[in-house]
């Protein structure tokens, strides 16, 4: 696009068809810009830590990006800065919470942070990222100093709500700024990107002070150890959880590495102001009164390293829960964990302590997530000429576009990863093309090709089997070939190698009748007839590999 042109275009990395790994592209003349650059995380265990999104949409106008603008400091938000960051060269916007984290996440990974160009940015205090201008807006989540985003561009103002909800009374004070949001829509507002993660869930998600409340009777009535699970990122479920510790004479121990790091980016930010004496370090926490232990924990979907599951299973090398000990895990449940969290449940329940969950007492925690009528809302207050619903599986997204329809918005697209709108200020919204898009799988910050994840999950499906083969220079056999498996064959198969390896022999004798075959065709050659052997008397085809030598 030309520097004169209106058009402004759209297209998504992550987040749309999809619940999290949001990231969002804007272009307008020789102007890049990107809202939000968030992980996912691995629903099987293949040995990657989190998938960041394909920035080879963005890559290839490296030199245009003008910066990275953050909506809130949640991993699906912040957690792919490292990886676009280790490429391109551009600043980043954000609330200051956000920015704490985003900072944390790049030291982690080696980044000089001297170095690196990070901004905090006030909310209703506009600025520039090249040719756009951003002024962010205060909405609750469940998580500090989240901000909407509106945007103007050439095509007109853009506003994007990231993750919010309507919260009445939040434990900061700092509702969403539904007056300016008024405003906007009276100026009027061009196109509307809204979340949509809870849109099938009626009314609204609640407030976090009501779960403050509920959290402080169950302590409050509580005549042992009480452990709470809950998101780390809750800044506002802690502020509350720190008035009811010293409300109830109880220390704070925090278990989880992700619970302190949030804990310590909430105290340098001045979000979270627990004095020194509340906390006790999860060393002496065993030796406390149980009486006077609030044990705050991570790893409320059942995640095997975290604070909770070592707890529940007795794993965890600083601190032992006892019968009568009260657990509440004061968290949702992520569609697709409900098998684990419920193992998770059976763990602590044999351990004869008293467990509240959501399911047992709704008000210990509420979404921070917008319900229906809370997105019904976002659209009265905007009233925005275009619609894309934005951060949801394309159930939610269809979803939520029926709903604007509803409300009277007439030019709404349901757009998924990698397709490309253009805006103009009279031209309607429109699909005009697709971008390569996909996740990329990383482990300890190195990326994992496909073919290695291709090959993991063949493994984890079939097994495994070696070949060792010791051959004479000459190429003569030294010693009958040798066949280990692993994750392949039950005890009624143990007679299974040795047939293997006589079919390999008979192989190799087919091969020296011919000319001198070189390493790769004799260890192909062995690969194919122990295969076969396998598969015709287990039915199973395994990945097989061989180690050949040749004294």
């Amino acid at each position: 696009m030309s520097s004169g042109d209106e058009r402004v275009r759209l297209v998504a990395l992550g987040g749309l068809g999809e619940i999290g790994m949001n990231c969002l592209v804007l272009e307008q003349g020789d102007d890049v810009m990107l809202v939000d650059c968030g992980v996912t995380f691995p629903s099987s265990d293949l040995g990657i830590d989190v998938f960041h999104p394909r920035f080879d949409h963005v890559l290839a106008r490296r030199e245009q990006v003008r910066g990275v603008v953050l909506t809130h400091g949640h991993e699906d938000h912040i957690g792919a800065l490292p990886y676009l960051l280790d490429r391109v060269d551009a600043p980043i916007w954000g609330p200051a919470h956000a920015i704490e984290l985003a900072r944390h996440r790049l030291d982690e990974h080696g980044f000089d942070l001297k170095k690196l160009r990070l901004h905090v940015t006030p909310v209703r205090t506009p600025y520039a990222v090249g040719s756009f201008t951003v002024e962010p807006l205060r909405v609750t989540h469940s998580i500090a100093d989240a901000t909407a985003l509106a945007i103007h561009t050439r095509a007109g103002l853009v506003v994007h709500t990231g993750d919010f909800k309507l919260d009445p009374t939040p434990a900061d004070g700092e509702t969403t700024d539904e007056s300016r949001l008024d405003e906007l829509g009276a100026e009027g507002v061009r196109l509307l990107l809204s979340d949509s993660t809870s849109i099938d869930m009626p009314g609204s998600a609640g407030s976090e002070r009501t779960v403050g409340e509920a959290l402080d009777e169950i302590v409050a009535r509580a005549k042992t150890r009480v452990v709470i699970g809950m998101f780390s990122s809750n800044v506002q479920r802690l502020m509350m959880l720190g008035e009811t510790a010293r409300r109830h004479g109880r220390k704070i121990c925090l278990l989880g590495r992700s619970m302190q790091t949030h804990v310590r980016a909430a105290h340098a930010v001045g979000r979270l102001r627990w004095p020194s004496d509340l906390m006790v370090p999860p060393e002496t926490a065993q030796s406390l009164p149980r009486e006077r232990l609030l044990v705050i924990a991570s790893g409320t979907q059942a995640e095997r390293p975290a604070a909770l599951m070592r707890l529940a299973t007795g794993a965890h090398p600083l601190l032992r829960i006892e019968a009568g000990d009260v657990v509440v895990l004061s968290s949702r449940i992520i569609p697709g964990n409900d098998r684990p969290v419920f193992d998770l449940y059976a763990s602590f329940i044999r351990l004869g302590v008293e467990l509240i969950t959501r399911i047992t007492d709704r008000a210990v925690h509420a979404s921070g997530h917008a319900h229906r009528d809370e997105q019904s809302r976002m659209l009265e207050l905007t009233r925005p000429r275009a619609f894309v619903p934005v951060h949801g599986t394309l159930h939610h997204l269809t979803r939520h576009a029926a709903l604007a329809r509803e409300k009277g918005v007439r030019e709404v697209v349901v757009a998924e990863d990698g397709d490309i709108l253009e805006l103009g200020l009279e031209a309607a919204l429109s699909k005009v093309g697709r971008a390569p898009v996909g996740r990329v799988a990383t482990y300890d910050g190195e990326e994992l090709s496909e073919d290695l994840l291709r090959e993991r999950a063949q493994i984890g499906r079939a097994g495994i089997a070696v070949v060792s083969l010791v051959l004479a220079e000459s190429g003569a056999v030294m010693a009958p070939p040798r066949i280990v498996t692993r994750g392949v064959l039950d005890q009624e198969d143990a007679d299974v190698p040795r047939k293997a390896s006589l079919a390999v022999a008979r192989a190799l004798e087919e091969v020296s009748a011919r000319v001198r075959a070189a390493d790769d065709e004799l260890a192909e050659v062995v690969r194919l007839a122990a295969r076969r052997a396998i598969e015709e008397h287990t039915g199973r085809r395994p990945i097989v590999t061989v180690a050949l030598t040749r004294l």
